[in-house]
């Protein structure tokens, strides 16, 4: 008799303890794929900002390529936009540096750095080097 009664309790389902490991493994697996969707949200954002403050360091090198080698100097870092078109609310920070090349004689090394906004409040920048001869000898 009491072997039919052990085997009946064998019989009757799953135990509560079952149900709990198995909400507990159902819901730690929901965070793990919210937490690794919420991730590539970010890379996928961070990968947008920097292709467009490339966009707007290679246009504005462009334009810098286009001056007189005399008239080239450093400027302030500006805020600009999307377009690269200064913009007082504008995302991204763009900089020009100039300086002499000591390894080329009579050129100029510049550089256009642009600071993006990447995922959780982090700055990174995208930075244009060159050297421009400034046709002096």
């Amino acid at each position: 008799m009491r072997h039919a009664l052990s085997q009946r309790a064998c019989e009757r389902g799953f135990g509560l303890v079952s149900v709990l490991v198995a909400m507990v493994l159902i819901a730690v697996a929901a965070v793990a794929l919210s937490s690794s969707s919420a991730f590539m949200a970010s890379l996928q954002t961070d990968a947008s900002e920097r292709a467009t403050a490339a966009a707007i360091a290679i246009g504005y090198m462009e334009d810098v390529k286009m001056r007189r080698p005399t008239d080239l100097a450093s400027e302030e870092p500006v805020r600009v936009n999307g377009t690269g078109a200064p913009d007082v609310g504008g995302a991204f920070v763009r900089s020009i540096t100039v300086e002499r090349e000591e390894s080329v004689p009579d050129a100029l090394r510049v550089t256009v750095a642009v600071d993006y906004p990447a995922g959780f409040g982090r700055t990174r920048t995208v930075e244009l080097v060159t050297v421009i001869d400034r046709g002096g000898g």
